[in-house]
């Protein structure tokens, strides 16, 4: 078997039980790095045969996701201000260092300003901290602006949801939630309302269909060109907000 000598053995992974598992699943992404999906109870004993066994395609696939994957581990990744367009805030981060493997994080409103303390050496994790600290932010932010929006244009929902998916800005469930996605406050204010005014809607059509959209356009005359810009709208994601997913 060829090896890759240029990538160390074995590579760092991440294990995840699922109980419909009948076998060891191996992944790997650009964002993920190597995951290892195993059947619940599996002995993590057998994890480096598992390992050895697959080698030739596991360094493949890792080199081929190298640089990316390097790049989400960078010290520079770090940022020294965060910037939240929805409400026109840029937030000061600073960096005490601490303990080994121990990470804090405070903030102050007044001004603005975060300070992470701790082992800055695991990058994504500092920068899941500073997402959990954004989620918090959401929540004291979007909560109010749903029901100020939803006072505003008569619809309504019985709870606001903050969640950090990586995929969707938001969604209206059966029993009247609306969930929002925290990284709407890197969006401009007029794709934040967008989003919200799009969900308040579905508590009158729950589908996507012409009566839902003469609902929508009667609250933005301009949703057509609004609902485009979000298509792309992940651009504006920091680098250190995608390096907290790993």
């Amino acid at each position: 078997m060829k090896t890759n000598d240029n990538l160390p053995w074995p590579p760092f992974y991440r294990v995840k039980e699922n109980a419909r598992a009948k076998h060891v699943i191996l992944r790997v992404g650009a964002e993920t790095g190597l995951v290892l999906t195993v059947p619940t109870g599996f002995n993590p004993r057998h994890i480096p045969r598992v390992l050895d066994r697959h080698r030739d395609w596991i360094e493949k696939a890792l080199a081929g996701i190298e640089k990316p994957w390097r790049d989400y581990q960078r010290a520079d990744l770090l940022p020294q201000s965060i910037v939240l367009e929805a409400v026109d805030t840029t937030w000061a981060v600073t960096y005490r260092p601490g303990p080994v493997k121990t990470l804090e994080l405070a903030w102050t409103h007044c001004p603005p300003r975060l300070q992470l303390q701790g082992d800055f050496s695991d990058v994504p994790a500092c920068c899941r901290l500073l997402r959990r600290w954004l989620r918090e932010e959401a929540k004291r932010v979007l909560r109010p602006w749903v029901h100020t929006t939803a006072r505003q244009t008569g619809l309504s929902c019985t709870k606001v949801k903050i969640t950090t998916p990586k995929t969707r800005w938001g969604s209206y469930s059966s029993q009247g939630t609306v969930s929002l996605n925290a990284a709407l406050l890197f969006l401009p204010r007029k794709l934040v309302e967008m989003v919200i005014t799009h969900e308040l809607c579905h508590s009158l059509f729950p589908r996507h269909d012409r009566t839902f959209w003469n609902l929508v356009a009667s609250h933005e005359p301009d949703y057509v060109r609004l609902e485009a810009a979000l298509k792309s709208a992940t651009d504006r994601l920091p680098l250190w907000y995608q390096a907290s997913f790993l």
